[in-house]
C-alpha cells in the first residue's frame, strides 16, 4: 500500500512497517444477537481503531456505520457502510493517521444492532509491541513538521484506555502530556 503512495522500497524498508516480520495481526470475532429494539441499545459505541489499519468481513447484515462531517449539503451525522456481499471495508488506523502524519485520517466509527443477528469478521494491522511508530517524511509530505511524537502500539493502547478519542491529541508534539 505504501508503495502505491509513493514510498520507495528502500525507505519502506526503514519504516517499523516496511519489515513483514515486525506487523502483527489480531482477529476479532464478534456476533451481534438480533434485537426486538434495536434503536435502544448499540453493539460498539463510537470509536477509532488503533492499528495500521483494519480489514472488516460482514454477513451482509448493515451495521458499521461511519461519521461523516458537516459538508455544504448536509451537517455531521452516522451514514450505514452497505454490507455489500463478498466485500471487505478497510478502516485507516490510528497508527496509519500517525504515519502519514495526519494526512490519512483515522475513521471514527461505531456498530448498530438490528432485528437480524449479525457476524463480523476483523483483522487488525499493526507493529510489534517495542516498534515505535512516528511520522513517515514521505507521507507527510516534507513541508511539513512532525505533528506527533513516535509511539508504540501498546504505549498508544495504554493511553487511549485513559483519554478515549483524545489519544492522538496526547501524543501531538505540542501537547504536554507524559505517558506513564
Amino acid at each position: 500500500m505504501l508503495l502505491s503512495l509513493g514510498v520507495s522500497e528502500e525507505e519502506l524498508c526503514q519504516t517499523p512497517i516496511g519489515d513483514s516480520s515486525k506487523v502483527k495481526t489480531a482477529m476479532h470475532l464478534n456476533s451481534y444477537p438480533a434485537c426486538t429494539n434495536p434503536d435502544w441499545v448499540l453493539g460498539l459505541p463510537p470509536h477509532t481503531d488503533s492499528a495500521y489499519v483494519a480489514i472488516l468481513y460482514q454477513n451482509g447484515v448493515p451495521g458499521l456505520q461511519v461519521l461523516r462531517c458537516k459538508d455544504d449539503i448536509s451537517p455531521t451525522r452516522w451514514v450505514t457502510v452497505p454490507a455489500v456481499p463478498n466485500t471487505f471495508v478497510v478502516n485507516i488506523g490510528d497508527l496509519l493517521h500517525v504515519l502519514s502524519n495526519g494526512r490519512f485520517h483515522n475513521v471514527l466509527h461505531r456498530v448498530t444492532i438490528s432485528k437480524i443477528n449479525r457476524l463480523s469478521c476483523a483483522c487488525f494491522f499493526g507493529p510489534q509491541a517495542d516498534v515505535k511508530v512516528g511520522p513517515l517524511s514521505k507521507l507527510a509530505g516534507l513541508e511539513q513538521s512532525p505533528l506527533y511524537r513516535p509511539v508504540t502500539w501498546p504505549g498508544l493502547k495504554k493511553i487511549r484506555s485513559v483519554l478515549h478519542d483524545k489519544a492522538l491529541q496526547a501524543i501531538k508534539i505540542d501537547s504536554n502530556y507524559i505517558e506513564g
